[in-house]
């Protein structure tokens, strides 16, 4: 999957960039979000995009932050990320987009209307189609939803899709609902929710190792942890088998450890820690 900066979208060398990615298509099927831990709720919209770029001869993109805006806007209040950048990217090519724009959210950005933003990406990825959320709402306060886009897509030619909300028994799904089963390290729902297991990305944090294992400072996780406690996990490898291992969380610092009788991977070949053994 192809990757593309926002700030640079309109660059004589991503131009270039895209003209190679679009070749021979009449442009691009998109959807726009957070997508913080991309959940069962999200695949819908996956899905609408992917379907309608194969009907319509479109490549299929992703539109999306470097890190939720919320880390940006409220960092005192933001309880912590469902996924990393890298996972979230790696879970995009494994449904099938073929490049993601990245938004790294800023003031000027968030001074963007609405119309603005729409306007540029018809202009640089070609949108000819976009799927959103019924509650989807972008530019400066706020300024454009689900009417507004409507409204643009008749102006603009494209074709535009509000997908409805998936509930999993009674409940919403969203990144809100997947960060409390998390934290309450209730992790079958947090695996209902997202559709797969809960990784944690090994390769943010700086480990270094003890007599008791690998230990990192609590502050340095970007990602959302479950409550204090000891848990069994599966440390993933970049190469062989996945490894069980423990994990304890504390106040102040994550510990990795063996099972006895075992040894831990160099932290070099870690790539995420898997909460919930099913």
């Amino acid at each position: 999957m192809r990757i593309i900066r926002w700030d640079l979208l309109t660059s004589e060398e991503s131009t270039k960039f895209l003209d190679t990615i679009l070749d021979k298509s009449s442009g691009s099927a998109i959807t726009i979000g957070g997508f913080d831990g991309p959940h069962i709720g999200h695949d819908r919209l996956f899905d609408s995009v992917l379907e309608a770029s194969r009907h319509m001869g479109l490549v299929p993109g992703i539109v999306t932050f470097n890190r939720s805006p919320g880390a940006e806007k409220r960092p005192d209040e933001y309880p912590g990320d469902v996924s990393t950048l890298n996972l979230r990217l790696s879970r995009f090519a494994e449904k099938g987009f073929k490049f993601a724009v990245l938004i790294d959210f800023s003031g000027d950005f968030g001074k963007m209307t609405g119309s603005v933003f729409f306007d540029i990406l018809v202009k640089t990825v070609h949108m000819r189609y976009v799927a959103v959320g019924p509650d989807f709402r972008c530019g400066h306060r706020l300024d454009t939803g689900v009417a507004e886009i409507s409204a643009l897509s008749r102006i603009e030619g494209f074709r535009f899709d509000s997908i409805r909300q998936v509930e999993f028994e009674g409940l919403r799904i969203s990144s809100s609902a997947v960060r409390a089963s998390i934290q309450q390290a209730d992790f079958t729902l947090a695996e209902r929710l997202l559709g797969h297991p809960f990784l944690l990305d090994f390769t943010v944090p700086e480990w270094s190792v003890s007599d008791f294992g690998y230990e990192a400072d609590i502050r340095s996780f970007t990602q959302i942890l479950p409550r204090r406690g000891t848990y069994d996990v599966v440390l993933h490898v970049d190469s062989g088998k996945p490894v069980s291992a423990v994990t304890d969380i504390s106040d102040d610092i994550v510990l990795v450890r063996p099972n006895p009788g075992q040894a831990l991977p160099n932290t070099s070949r870690i790539t995420a820690i898997r909460f919930g053994l099913s």
